[in-house]
């Protein structure tokens, strides 16, 4: 039943539609664990000019989050909108909306284990109702191998999010992409819920796999074009390259951190 409520919702281009809230309900926040609220209202106009800039407003917000005020301009909170009906009668056009209550992630630190990082960038996603974050960061070599350590010791890693949710959340961890940066380097780790399901941890194979084999391909080309280069002009002979050739067959490996090597770990 409607309850009479209504609400104001400031929309881009400076502009404002009011929403009459039919029911509110509240559910748990994957991300923080918080209560968030969910509206379920709906908004009117008789103009046409507004009819349609609105329909082309909701289309384009996506995820974007707006703000609410009441009637007193109070502010009410940022919220993802939902446009899921509408009709028309007698001139009358009516867009029937959800209202999901918006969070911001704003993270200060990544707590992990006994390390305290600092991303330069960061975002976490839910995923197969799992949590997954990715993080880049700037460090130097030790630090990687430092994690890769601390990884090999373990499945999961109590994990803090400063600034998100100080509840700690049990995680496994990889370290992914990395590449040069100024003297230093760039790297991005990549956490997932311990708790995913066979399906997540199957796809997060897949995607191991691919990148793996692109990596290989692109090292084997590399070397390829390298060793030819060598022969024609005249550094090596074709039968040293033989050689070289041979003792790799017979002592094959390439460090596996080479495969995660990348031109700029921000393209990605």
């Amino acid at each position: 039943m409607p309850t009479g409520e209504v609400i104001e919702l400031q929309l881009p281009d400076h502009r404002s539609i009011s929403v009459h809230v039919r029911r509110r309900t509240t559910g748990q926040s994957p991300h923080t664990g918080q209560e968030l609220q969910e509206i379920h209202g709906w908004a009117t106009t008789d103009d046409s000019e507004t009819h349609r800039w609105l329909s082309v407003t909701l289309r384009g917000l996506g995820d974007t989050a707006v703000r609410s005020a009441d009637s007193n301009g109070d502010s009410l909170g940022r919220w993802q909108i939902s446009w899921n009906s509408y009709g028309e009668s007698a001139g009358i056009h009516t867009y029937g909306l959800i209202l999901r209550e918006s969070e911001e992630l704003s993270l200060e630190a990544l707590l992990i284990d006994s390390m305290e990082l600092h991303p330069y960038e960061y975002r976490e996603e839910l995923l197969d109702e799992g949590l997954t974050i990715w993080a880049k960061l700037v460090g130097n070599p030790a630090d990687v191998t430092r994690i890769n350590r601390l990884i090999r010791t373990r499945q999961s890693f109590p994990v803090i999010r400063r600034g998100i949710q100080e509840t700690p959340r049990e995680m496994r961890l990889g370290v992914a992409e990395w590449s040069e940066y100024e003297g230093r380097i760039k790297y991005r780790l990549v956490l997932v819920d311990r708790e995913i399901t066979e399906g997540m941890r199957a796809e997060l194979g897949h995607i191991q796999e691919r990148n793996d084999r692109a990596a290989f391909a692109y090292y084997a080309n590399l070397i390829d074009r390298l060793a030819e280069s060598l022969v024609e002009h005249g550094a090596i002979s074709r039968s040293e390259l033989d050689v070289l050739q041979e003792a790799a067959r017979a002592q094959p490996g390439v460090a596996r951190h080479e495969f995660w090597h990348v031109t700029d770990v921000d393209l990605l």
